[in-house]
């Protein structure tokens, strides 16, 4: 009786531990490729609270947000990006896709905050190794939350110092967030 104990266990532990492996192995990753414009340029997106996703949707179609940024410029070299663009510029980015999205019929209940930076890359940061590392401008991380809570994050790279592909890009943001299911 002991003996097939010990094997029922056995096979439990192997079927476990095999279930861990294949799992890691097949893991995604959060770099995503879901749209056309993320094929573009690096995109991460991560969804915490799938329930929510509905609710961020519309505020954003009933126009119930608030936007907050800020800047991370580089250190190391002189800044170029902040010569070229403000934040209030990209704001106005951000309102334009709202208002490309509103619905005059939908009502949201809940307040979405989109809170948002803009990193320019530091290409003369010592921590910086890799030629990888010096390819793109910098990149913009969007967080969406309702009630304090964050419910989307998506990160996206730009190339262009200037940053004359922002506007894409948060383009690119909206079509994200809005066509989560």
């Amino acid at each position: 009786m002991f003996k097939y104990f010990l094997g029922l266990v056995a096979v439990l532990f192997f079927y476990m531990i095999g279930s861990e492996v294949v799992g890691f192995i097949n893991k995604k990753s959060a770099n995503s490729a879901r749209l056309e414009c993320h094929k573009k340029s690096t995109t991460f997106e991560y969804v915490y609270q799938k329930e929510q996703v509905t609710t961020i949707q519309d505020a954003i179609k009933s126009n119930h947000v608030v936007i907050k940024s800020k800047f991370k410029l580089s250190e190391h070299m002189l800044t170029k990006l902040a010569k070229h663009i403000s934040l209030s510029e990209v704001d106005k980015m951000i309102q334009d896709q709202i208002d490309l999205h509103k619905m005059t019929d939908k009502k949201s209940t809940k307040e979405l905050l989109i809170d948002y930076f803009i990193y320019e890359n530091d290409k003369e940061d010592p921590g910086k190794k890799t030629a990888k590392s010096k390819l793109y401008a910098g990149y913009l991380v969007f967080h969406f939350l309702v009630e304090g809570e964050k419910v989307y994050r998506i990160q996206i790279d730009f190339m262009d110092l200037q940053g004359k592909d922002i506007e894409e890009k948060v383009g690119c943001v909206f079509d994200s967030v809005m066509s989560l299911k």
